[in-house]
């Protein structure tokens, strides 16, 4: 068992994006367990993880569980904090992920933070949500009042913790969601879910941003003009205004997700500037700088079959 841990959740739709994962995390040399969430993985995969320089440890959910949740999507974004509750026990703090995230560098000093200090350390959102309807609330309740406004709110992932401190928030806010909506159609958004149930045990002030430039480049930030990513002298990806990248999140291996990219973000220059032709070309340049490494990482160590993954 190491000091630290990953935590990340995926089906077997998500298997070329958590290949290049765990590939990625190989590649900038972390030794830290990793733990798997995995639903419907084929075997092949599964076998190639000793293949791995770290201990990748998978935890099997069975349809009975997946069903009892209301699906395999609620274990994935929901109820893997429950687990990261439970499994973080055992370590000094934990990384909480997504499946379709690429590691460029190791973020083995955000673990430390979280360790000694107790911080809460995660990706902050574009915009900060104000809990001010039904989807906020849980049995017909605000947990928190009406109207706050959270000028810390995160994005899911990644997310630097100790549960030793914060493991009651992680599990709360599944237990919410399971015992809150069963029997209705309306769902707090996994993201708030989590948000309020940090609130709620007094986390606001021990809340330290991340920015999302440097771990995510959600809302196509890494295709932008001045914040676009490059190669550096390192060789390794950095911003063009000098930040460099831990992470990045999205569906690389998805040929329609990269052309939606490059659509969004003509339009958005369009809009902005009324004038695309050049910022579309450091788009495109871009977009192969990230999917080119996505690509490597894919088949750096465990290599499946290039098909559709389509759900089971």
């Amino acid at each position: 068992m190491t000091d630290f841990t990953y935590i990340v959740s995926a089906s077997h739709n998500y298997t070329p994006e958590l290949c290049a994962l765990l590939g990625s995390l190989d590649y900038i040399g972390n030794v830290q367990d990793v733990h798997i969430i995995g639903m419907e993985l084929e075997e092949n995969f599964i076998n190639q993880f000793k293949k791995l320089n770290y201990k990748a440890i998978l935890h099997n959910i069975s349809q009975q569980e997946w069903e009892e949740a209301h699906g395999r999507s609620e274990i994935a974004c929901r109820k893997r904090y429950w687990y990261a509750s439970k499994i973080g026990k055992d370590y000094k703090s934990v990384c909480v992920l997504d499946a379709d995230m690429i590691f460029v560098r190791d973020p083995i000093q955000f673990f430390n933070i979280a360790w000694k200090t107790g911080y809460i350390l995660g990706v902050c959102k574009e915009q900060n949500k104000v809990y001010d309807d039904e989807h906020h609330k849980f049995k017909g309740e605000f947990i928190i009042p009406q109207g706050y406004w959270n000028d810390k709110d995160l994005c899911n992932c990644p997310l630097f913790i100790d549960t030793n401190i914060w493991g009651d928030a992680l599990e709360i806010s599944w237990t919410w969601f399971i015992d809150g909506f069963p029997n209705t159609n309306m769902k707090c958004p996994d993201m708030d879910c989590l948000n309020i149930a940090l609130i709620h045990f007094g986390g606001h002030d021990k809340i330290v941003k991340l920015v999302g430039n440097q771990w995510l480049g959600t809302n196509e930030q890494h295709l932008k003009p001045y914040i676009r990513v490059i190669l550096g002298r390192d060789d390794k990806i950095w911003t063009e205004n000098g930040v460099e990248l831990f992470s990045y999140h999205g569906q690389y291996y998805k040929e329609n997700w990269r052309k939606v990219q490059l659509e969004n973000r003509h339009r958005c220059a369009e809009g902005y500037l009324g004038y695309s032709e050049k910022s579309d070309n450091m788009a495109q340049g871009a977009l192969a700088l990230l999917t080119d490494y996505f690509n490597r990482m894919l088949d750096y160590k465990i290599i499946i079959p290039h098909i559709d993954y389509i759900p089971k």
